[in-house]
């Protein structure tokens, strides 16, 4: 099988790092365009003097080794964070199909440039009263807060800790990192679910993800080289097999958050009988970017715990588990570059609030819209109602807490059933404005579909102004 061509921008840094590396050796902290006086103090009288050439002793051997390493971590991140299609039940590309892999080009290309030279515009946070709001709790705060969430997974007691550098992480445009990410999940886990559905359900930590995915090696493996897959999943097992104490053969919800580089997803698997072999894997991601190889390594994962259940040693590629469908639903997106984690927290929180509402009609011409999953003013005020939570945790104690963030939830979402232009219908509008446009709107259901999830996974569809 050839190699996949890697994208023009990937080649090209790697191109520029070769030549860096035989000419000049210098990239970062040295400016190219230095006024003429300023480049004299620097470099020695005696290439005036001597009129000859010699290499100026301000760059270090240690900043020629940084830029390079800068650059390899650059090219690895551009090699994860390109778009992948996934699911052939919306492409029904060949895997040598040359529109395909010119129509991926084209997208990895937008995503590239937006990625690389919008950054700043995706930072713009959409609502300054929100964010005067969430800076302004910055008062009730001490630098000695201390919160630690206790729970029980299967017969051990845990206990995750928050401080303050935590908290300060819902100031946009911080990053959630995985302390508060690992928290609000298993807060929802065992204070917002009910017994019956808590018993059904069980969230993993960011950690136990990144162990198994082993996110730094899967990005130098190629999209259908199983072969290398299923050796980095023997190899990652063995690190993890003994990190979950429960039974998850018996649960019925599995929920992964997952870590790229600089952006959160939410895998979820819903077993549908007593065995994983019937399945269902659904991927959110508040970008649109799905890989492929993450569903791989969770089926194998799968695979591995239903094998260990019945003490059986069936290869994975005989597996009826190989074979369960994997759905890249339209959900809410993010308007700026920041909040991935505020999404993938509200895409469980909502998920599990009706498990329905995402797992039904995937067939119908309409059941990959899930647009009204929860109103954008939730996710925009989600930093607000985690941060007033953490600080009422401790102030107000863990049930006055609890009832707080329930009402503020729950006034939110009252307040948007009644204006439509809350929820995503606007990505319904402009689908139809881009069929309109290339003259499609007879095509059939199954063109419509994947013209679609084309028209979603669009770099340039991917953002909007409210």
């Amino acid at each position: 099988m050839s190699e996949q061509k890697q994208p023009n921008i990937i080649n090209y840094f790697q191109q520029y790092k070769q030549s860096i590396q035989n000419a000049f050796k210098i990239l970062e902290d040295v400016d190219f365009e230095l006024p003429e006086e300023e480049l004299k103090q620097k470099v020695p009288k005696q290439i005036e003097d001597q009129k000859q050439s010699i290499e100026p002793k301000f760059i270090s051997q240690a900043d020629t080794k940084r830029a390079l390493e800068n650059i390899d971590k650059l090219i690895c991140q551009l090699q994860l964070v390109t778009p992948l299609y996934s699911d052939p039940k919306y492409l029904n590309f060949e895997s040598n199909d040359r529109t395909k892999r010119q129509t991926q080009m084209k997208h990895q290309q937008m995503w590239d440039q937006i990625k690389l030279q919008q950054k700043e515009r995706f930072a713009k946070f959409q609502d300054q009263e929100i964010l005067e709001r969430i800076l302004e709790l910055d008062s009730q705060l001490k630098e000695d807060y201390e919160y630690n969430f206790q729970f029980s997974s299967g017969t051990q007691k845990k206990t995750i800790q928050i401080k303050y550098h935590d908290v300060l992480k819902l100031n946009p445009p911080n990053y959630l990192n995985d302390g508060i990410i690992n928290f609000y999940l298993k807060f929802i886990e065992f204070e917002l679910l009910d017994e019956s559905l808590r018993s059904k359900t069980y969230i993993f930590n960011t950690y136990f993800v990144e162990k198994l995915c082993l996110f730094d090696k899967l990005q130098t493996i190629q999209q259908n080289d199983n072969h290398r897959i299923n050796e980095l999943f023997k190899q990652s097992y063995e690190h993890i097999k003994r990190w979950v104490k429960e039974d998850l053969t018996e649960k019925e919800y599995l929920l992964f958050p997952i870590n790229l580089p600089e952006h959160w997803s939410l895998l979820i698997a819903h077993k549908q009988s007593k065995s994983f072999q019937d399945s269902v894997i659904i991927y959110l991601d508040s970008f649109g970017i799905i890989d492929q190889k993450l569903v791989t390594i969770i089926k194998m994962y799968l695979h591995k715990m239903q094998c260990d259940k019945i003490q059986s040693d069936i290869n994975y590629n005989d597996s009826p588990i190989k074979q369960i469908p994997a759905y890249q639903l339209l959900v809410p997106r993010q308007v700026n570059y920041v909040d991935c984690g505020a999404f993938l927290l509200e895409y469980a929180e909502s998920f599990l609030s009706d498990p329905n509402y995402l797992l039904s009609d995937f067939e119908s011409p309409e059941g990959i819209y899930k647009l009204k999953l929860f109103p954008r003013t939730l996710v925009n005020k989600k930093r607000l109602l985690m941060k007033q939570l953490l600080i009422e945790l401790v102030e107000l104690g863990k049930e006055q807490a609890l009832i707080n963030y329930k009402q503020r939830r729950q006034e939110i979402i009252q307040s948007c059933y009644i204006n439509e232009d809350e929820y995503d219908k606007i990505d319904q509008d402009l689908f139809k404005e881009f069929l309109n446009q290339k003259n499609s709107i007879s095509v059939n259901t199954d063109q419509q579909r994947s013209m679609l999830l084309d028209f979603y996974m669009n770099p340039q569809q991917n953002y909007y102004e409210q």
